[in-house]
């Protein structure tokens, strides 16, 4: 700028909330040049500093935003042409103490201010004079954020140069904090805080008492360490306050009270803070929603917060750090630092905008945090994923509230739908508050809610979230960190059929036409619900009936949720516990579809399926490994079987179609367990860094690491040995298999030899098959999990495969083992013709069993079960 003039201006966040206007209209009238440079009522500003000067006199001034403003005259004031007579012309006067300061600084350095009455002053024209000696005290409210952290945490704190001498009414925050259950001393120089104990220090506390009881200490007495604690009050723990606490005469401390208020027990009423909604952001607002993302109840009054305390927060899980969104507030960064004293996961983003006011701030908390010892250290506490609540994100007209919640019911869950409780909160629809307001102002608080409900809704739910929760950043960061985050995902065509038919939809114009290209819309959010989410289920494109998709959709969640009814635990047990495989009838088995397409399977599905205890989908044998080719494939298949999946991609190296690309196949690996397929094969022989990011990466799935050697019988024993050891990653994959190529009968029978004589960590269930003719007795012998082929099939995934009856028909002939029979009764009156026993015939000799029905027709029914 020219020579004579100051620009003043500030961050994004003061230019945008500082309110300045009545500051500088009351200079302007004062004869001060100044101009907005920008927008009015905002920085920056230009001010003229040479010309006619501050002309003084009569002025009227504003007090019910800031007592800064007041005080910047009054300090001024003396070098004014004309004396100066300040008028406050709003009531009430915040901060009045603070007005009340000045003057005593003021009239320390030579300036007495005449007090006309209560909110009129006469500043005469005079030179300040500096004091020989001046004392200058603790900043009050910084100071309180230290006396808090010792009153969450049951620590102790001195702070010194604020005592009872201390002009500012922040040194009384105190007072406040020995209401609530802390012991206080002060003197007039210092202040010392203990906070009472919480509830796991307490515990402690009781135990070590109990284990250091001595005969006749039992008079009702207590120590030193109970008596300050009940001097204080009485309470074990921190209380809330009963009354309303006006907070006006210390309005800058009401966020470090609302963070002790957070851990209190009971209701804490904060009042007369209305102008902290015009600082460098609407205090009360952020306030209020940082407080419920880490989980309190907190409800925005006029002038004030009304907070629900809970002390649980100290023993909160926590999916991941609860980001507290600062707005560049240094005093909402210090006061949530307060509550991360003593609650887990509390992350504080842009730390460094306490350097304007307190650059020391983090060095002074960490110096006597370790002197507090928090209850809880803050550290994330990791949500297993069959407690974690599943959140369903997609386009809308997908299906996620009609899915969503009847999905919740039939899993035993409580479902929340996140736009239905924006509406609720807002007393408005969605589409008249974004008429009302604007799209942006609805992602501010569409994203504030759903950052609340991570923090106390983190287990036992499943939750909706709105269609565009993925257009915001910060969102985004949030859903990657969610254990279950699930894409719903129906083709654009159907999606445009069904919000055709809404007109409840924010972007619906009059005429019933969208405003919006749904496509260009799709396009633009594909890729950021793919990054958010953990999981994705597809809906058969065309598809209406809800009834089967909700079918598909409740398998799918009871699978990725680890429910124990889930269809992969039936063979958990068998794969954790170290039961005995052989105790199932006649083994288990799993079918290799080689078809190029499901639709082609789909017609004799039930007769491919019978007697199989999973399916493996051979994905190298499909004509598209295009990712929504698979999807719609795995889709077709649980619409047609409830088996689990058996994913498999077999590569050119390992007998199979897929080009040996490593990085192209585990991204398909990566896809099959975003699917929610129960069982991965994945091959071992890849880089071990790929296997092992796999490996830490399965989520629900069980990994069958597999080795095949396609024109090899797998060298002597010790090699075997060493593939089978290879394989089992040092008790990490759930299931090994070894594929060898049998040139001889000895081939098979070394192959067997070994996997019944090798010792592995973890004690894996293996799979076991030599391939060609020869090898087929290797088939024979494994009884887990063994592939098998079916007549109805276009051709053998595998060279020497057999069909169920086959391999059945073999071990009855080789007494391989003995089958096991049992006979069953249907037992009634009159039923001698009855069809039971020829349905119940044919079932056992379709699944390969030795099991007989007949009919045991009695008179006599009663106590037929007695023992």
């Amino acid at each position: 700028e020219e020579p004579g003039t100051l620009v003043m201006t500030g961050d994004r966040q003061t230019k945008q909330f500082a309110p300045i206007t009545d500051l500088v209209e009351t200079l302007k009238a004062s004869n001060c040049s100044i101009d907005y440079l920008e927008k009015t009522g905002a920085l920056p500003l230009r001010v003229q500093t040479t010309g006619n000067g501050w002309k003084g006199g009569p002025l009227s001034l504003t007090a019910s935003v800031s007592s800064q403003f007041v005080s910047s005259i009054m300090m001024s004031a003396p070098y004014a042409k004309n004396e100066v007579t300040l008028k406050l012309s709003s009531k009430p006067i915040v901060s009045k103490h603070y007005i009340d300061i000045t003057l005593e600084v003021m009239k320390l350095f030579g300036v007495n201010v005449i007090r006309n009455s209560d909110d009129t002053f006469t500043i005469p024209q005079k030179s300040y004079v500096n004091p020989s000696v001046v004392r200058v005290e603790g900043d009050a409210a910084a100071a309180a954020y230290h006396l808090a952290a010792a009153a969450v945490t049951g620590g102790t704190v001195t702070v010194e140069n604020i005592g009872t001498a201390s002009l500012q009414a922040d040194s009384r925050f105190c007072s406040l904090l020995a209401k609530m259950g802390c012991d206080v001393k002060q003197t007039e120089t210092t202040t010392t805080i203990t906070g009472p104990l919480p509830p796991v220090q307490k515990a402690a506390a009781a135990q070590a008492a109990a284990a250091v009881k001595v005969d006749g200490d039992d008079d009702g007495g207590s120590g030193g360490g109970s008596s300050r604690r009940e001097s204080a009050g009485g309470t074990p723990e921190l209380s809330a306050i009963a009354q309303p606490i006006d907070m006006g005469g210390m309005a800058e401390s009401f966020m470090t009270l609302a963070a002790v208020a957070a851990l209190a027990n009971g209701t804490t009423t904060i009042t007369n803070v209305e102008n902290q909604r015009h600082k460098h952001c609407n205090r009360l607002e952020v306030v209020a929603s940082e407080l419920r993302a880490v989980g309190v109840e907190c409800k925005e009054t006029k002038d004030g917060l009304i907070i629900e305390g809970n002390p649980r927060l100290r023993s909160r899980a926590v999916i991941e750090a609860t980001r507290i969104n600062t707005h560049s507030d240094g005093r909402v960064a210090m006061s949530f630092a307060v509550l991360g004293c003593a609650v887990p996961g509390i992350r504080i983003e842009g730390k460094r905008c306490v350097d304007a006011s307190y650059p020391t701030f983090w060095n002074h908390l960490s110096t006597i945090e370790a002197n507090l010892r928090p209850v809880v250290e803050s550290q994330s506490i990791k949500i297993p994923q069959n407690e974690a609540s599943v959140w369903i994100v997609g386009m809308r007209g997908v299906g996620k509230s009609i899915l969503g919640k009847q999905v919740a019911k039939a899993i035993g869950r409580q479902f929340i739908d996140l736009d239905n409780i924006f509406e609720i909160r807002h007393g408005i629809k969605i589409r008249e508050f974004v008429l009302k307001h604007s799209w942006r102002e609805f992602r501010t608080r569409e994203y504030n809610l759903f950052k609340e409900f991570c923090g106390t809704h983190s287990r036992g739910y499943v939750i909706a979230c709105g269609a565009g929760l993925v257009e915001t950043p910060l969102a985004m960061e949030l859903l990657k960190r969610l254990p279950l985050v699930v894409q719903l995902n129906r083709h654009i065509d159907d999606i445009k059929k069904t919000l055709t038919r809404d007109s409840t939809r924010p972007a619906l114009l009059k005429d019933g036409k969208y405003a919006w290209d749904m496509k260009a819309i799709w396009d633009s959010r594909k890729d950021r619900y793919h990054a958010a989410s953990s999981y994705e289920f597809s809906i058969i494109r065309g598809d209406t009936n809800w009834g089967k998709i909700l079918e598909d959709f409740t398998r799918f969640l009871l699978t990725i949720t680890m429910n124990p009814v889930g269809r992969a635990r039936t063979f958990e047990k068998y794969v954790h516990n170290d039961l005995k495989v052989a105790k199932l009838v006649g083994g288990t088995f799993f079918l290799s579809l080689t078809f190029p397409s499901m639709r082609e399977a789909i017609p004799n599905m039930q007769d491919l399926v019978a007697g199989n205890s999973a399916i493996e989908l051979r994905v190298d044998l499909w004509k598209s490994w295009e990712f929504d080719f698979i999807q719609e494939q795995i889709a077709l298949f649980r619409r047609h079987c409830c088996l689990p999946i058996v994913y498999t991609i077999r590569t050119v190296g390992q007998c199979g179609k897929f080009p040996n690309d490593e990085k192209k196949l585990f991204r398909l690996y990566d896809l099959g367990i975003r699917l929610g397929c129960e069982f991965i094969d994945m091959e071992h022989h890849w880089s071990r860094a790929a296997r092992n990011r796999l490996l830490s990466h399965r989520r629900h799935a069980k990994i069958i690491a597999s080795a095949h050697f396609k024109n090899s019988n797998g060298g002597t024993e010790a090699d075997l040995e060493n593939t089978f050891r290879a394989c089992a990653h040092g008790g990490r994959a759930d299931v090994v298999k070894v594929v060898t190529t049998a040139f001889c009968l000895e081939d098979a029978i070394r192959l067997v030899h070994v996997a019944k004589n090798v010792k592995l960590k973890g004690n894996p269930p293996k799979i076991i098959l030599a391939m060609g003719a020869v090898g087929q007795i290797s088939r024979v012998f494994n009884e887990f999990l063994t592939p098998v082929t079916h007549a109805l099939m276009p051709g053998v995934a595998a060279p020497g495969q057999l069909s169920i009856a086959e391999i059945m028909t073999a071990r009855n002939m080789l007494s391989i083992r003995a089958p096991l029979i049992r006979e069953m009764l249907i037992i009634g009156r009159g039923i001698t013709m009855s069809l039971a026993p020829l349905l119940f015939n044919t079932a056992f000799k379709y699944l390969h069993l030795e099991h007989k029905a007949k009919i045991f027709d009695t008179e006599e029914i009663m106590g037929a079960g007695a023992g």
